[in-house]
C-alpha cells in the first residue's frame, strides 16, 4: 500500500520543530492508519510499540492543531512500517490481489482475452484495499471475477506468473548451468586419465609378456656364449674374439638389444604413473621388493620381501647406490654398451683385466634390472586396474546420471520460462527429486550390468534393489508364500438343530412340522373342524 512520507506540513510551514498546518491528507492518513493499528489488534499482527505510539502522538498533534515536523516525519515513517507489517483486509486476500493482478499483466503481455467486467472488478478490489474499504460484496465480485481470470490463462496459474517465479527460473537455471558445467569438467577429466592409464595398463601387459619370454631365452643363449668362451680361450685369443661375430652371439645381440629396448620402455610406463601419482600426493613408485630412496615418499613403502638377486659377479652396488635412486646408474642398467658381447676394455691401472667371461654380464644384468621393473610395473597395473575399475563401475555412473539429470532439468526449465509455468516451490522439490533419483539410479545401474548385456542372471544386490523399490508387491509376494507353505485351516462346520446322534434320530419330525394323516384319518379330521361362521 502506497504511503506519502514526509507531506503532511501545508507549504509555508516553518522547518525544525516550528508549529504547523497539517496538509490536507494528514486527516485522511491518520484516520487509516488508526485502521490498520486497529485491524493488526484483530488479526493478532505484531506492531513495534514506537510505531503504534508515533501514530497516537500523531493523532494528539491533529486534534490539538500542534502539527510540525518532528511528529510528521515520526508519523510517516511508522505508518511506512505498518503497512508493511499489516495486510489489509487479510494477509490471503492481499496475496491473491497480488496474483490476481500478475495474471492480468500476464494476459495483456501475450495477448489472452479478459472479460473487462473482470478486470474492473480487480481494479475496484484494489482500489478497497488502499481505501480500506473492504467489503462482502466486493471480495464476491473479485474472486468470482479471479476464478475466470485464472481460466482465461490456463496453464499459466498465479505463483508461476509473477516476479518471483521468473527469478527463480533465472536462479535455478544458473544453479544447473553452473552444476552442468562443473560435472562436465569433471567426467572429461576423468575419462582423460582413465583413458590414459588404460593405455599404460595396456602396455605394461604387453610388454611383460613380450619380456617374460624373452628373458628365459635370453638367459640360456647368456650361459651357452659363457661356455664357448669359456672353449674359445684354450684355442687362443683369435678364437674369443672370432666368436663375437658367430651366429649364435648375433641372435644374442638382436634379442638383447629388443630386451633392453622392452625395459625402457616399461619403465617410462611406470615413470609416467609415478608423475601421476606424485601429483596426487601419493608419491613416487618404487620396487616392492626395496626401501625407498633416501627422503623419498613411495607409494609402494613396504620393507624389503628379498634383494633382488645380482649376481656377485655381475652387479654389486651398495643401497645407496641402487639403480633406481641414481639417474646415471639408471641409463647405465637400462642402455646398452657397446660394442656387444666384446671383451671388456681393461682401464688405466687395472692390474687385473675383466676376463672375457665378462661380456655376457651386461646380458644378466638386464634380466636382473628387468625383475625390478617388472615388480614395479605389476604392481602398478594391479592399482590401476583396482582404481579404473572402481570409477568405472561406480563413480562414473553416477557423475554422468547427475549430468543427463540436469541436462534434463535445464532443458525442462528453458520451456517452463518460455511459457510461464515454472512454479517456485513445486518445481525446486521436483529438480531436486530428479537428481536424487537420478543418483541412486546411476549407484545401482552397475547390477544390471548383465541382465542389459542379454544375461538371464541377477545379482542378489540387483534383487535386494528391485525389492526395495517395490517393497508392497514384495509383501505381497512374501504374502502368497506363506500362504502356500503353511495354508490355513479350514473352520468345522456347525451341526444342523433337531440332528441326532443315533438311529432313532431319523425317524424324529422337525418341530412345527404336522403329520401327513393316513387312511380315514382325513374325514375325521375334517368333521373336527368347526366353520368361521
Amino acid at each position: 500500500m502506497g504511503v506519502p512520507s514526509s507531506q503532511g506540513l501545508a507549504a509555508g510551514a516553518d522547518s525544525g520543530d516550528a508549529d504547523g498546518y497539517p496538509g490536507p491528507r494528514v486527516a485522511k492518513d491518520v484516520a487509516k492508519c488508526e485502521g490498520l493499528v486497529s485491524h493488526a489488534a484483530e488479526t493478532g499482527t505484531t506492531l513495534d510499540k514506537a510505531d503504534v505510539d508515533a501514530v497516537r502522538d500523531a493523532r494528539h498533534a491533529l486534534d490539538l492543531n500542534k502539527w510540525n515536523n518532528a511528529v510528521d516525519g515520526s508519523f510517516y515513517s511508522a505508518m511506512s512500517r505498518i503497512a508493511a507489517a499489516v495486510q489489509y483486509p487479510g494477509t490471503k486476500i492481499a496475496e491473491d490481489l497480488d496474483h490476481c493482478r500478475d495474471m492480468v499483466s500476464y494476459a495483456a503481455q501475450n495477448g489472452k482475452v479478459l472479460d473487462e467486467n473482470d478486470v474492473g472488478s480487480m481494479s475496484r478490489a484494489r482500489d478497497a484495499q488502499l481505501s480500506h474499504s473492504w467489503n462482502p460484496a466486493i471480495e464476491g465480485a473479485f474472486y468470482a471475477a479471479m476464478s475466470r481470470i485464472a481460466h482465461a490463462v490456463t496453464p499459466v496459474v498465479a505463483e508461476t506468473a509473477g516476479d518471483d517465479a521468473r527469478r527463480g527460473a533465472r536462479r535455478a537455471i544458473r544453479i544447473y548451468t553452473r552444476s552442468a558445467i562443473a560435472l562436465t569438467v569433471l567426467v572429461v577429466l576423468l575419462s582423460c586419465v582413465l583413458f590414459v592409464v588404460n593405455q599404460i595398463s595396456t602396455d605394461i601387459a604387453i610388454v611383460v609378456k613380450d619380456n617374460d619370454a624373452a628373458a628365459l631365452s635370453l638367459h640360456n643363449q647368456l650361459q651357452s656364449h659363457a661356455v664357448a668362451i669359456t672353449e674359445a680361450k684354450v684355442k687362443g685369443v683369435d678364437a674369443v674374439i672370432a666368436l663375437q661375430n658367430s651366429q649364435p652371439a648375433l641372435q644374442i645381440k638382436q634379442e638383447l638389444q629388443q630386451f633392453a629396448t622392452n625395459n625402457r620402455q616399461l619403465f617410462a610406463d611406470v615413470t609416467r604413473i609415478s608423475s601421476l601419482t606424485t601429483s596426487m600426493g601419493l608419491g613416487v613408485v618404487r620396487s616392492p621388493y626395496k626401501p625407498p630412496c633416501p627422503g623419498e615418499k613411495s607409494v609402494l613403502n613396504f620393507p624389503s620381501a628379498y634383494a633382488t638377486s645380482h649376481s656377485t659377479g655381475y652387479i654389486v652396488r651398495e643401497e645407496k647406490d641402487d639403480w633406481q635412486c641414481n639417474l646415471a646408474i639408471a641409463r647405465e642398467v637400462l642402455e646398452i654398451t657397446l660394442p656387444l658381447l666384446a671383451t671388456p676394455r681393461a682401464q688405466a691401472g687395472d692390474k687385473d683385466p675383466p676376463p672375457p667371461e665378462d661380456a655376457v654380464a651386461q646380458g644378466f644384468q638386464k634380466i636382473a634390472v628387468y625383475q625390478d621393473i617388472r615388480a614395479m610395473a605389476l604392481y602398478v597395473n594391479d592399482i590401476i586396474l583396482s582404481i579404473v575399475g572402481a570409477v568405472t563401475g561406480f563413480l562414473l555412473p553416477v557423475l554422468y546420471a547427475w549430468l543427463g539429470a540436469c541436462a534434463a532439468i535445464l532443458r525442462q526449465l528453458s520451456a517452463d520460462s518460455a511459457a510461464n509455468t515454472f512454479h517456485p516451490e513445486h518445481s525446486k522439490v521436483a529438480n531436486r527429486a530428479h537428481v536424487t533419483s537420478a543418483v541412486i539410479v546411476g549407484i545401482s545401474i552397475g547390477l544390471f550390468s548383465e541382465l542389459l548385456q542379454g544375461g538371464k542372471e541377477v545379482s542378489p544386490l540387483a534383487i535386494a534393489f528391485i525389492a526395495g523399490y517395490a517393497s508392497d508387491k514384495f509383501f505381497f509376494f512374501v504374502d502368497r508364500l506363506v500362504s502356500a507353505v503353511f495354508p490355513a485351516r479350514a473352520p468345522d462346520k456347525p451341526e444342523k438343530p433337531g440332528a441326532g446322534h443315533g438311529s432313532g434320530g431319523a425317524g424324529r419330525t422337525p418341530h412345527g412340522a404336522a403329520s401327513k394323516p393316513t387312511g380315514g384319518d382325513d374325514g375325521t379330521a375334517a368333521s373336527r373342524r368347526t366353520p368361521l361362521s
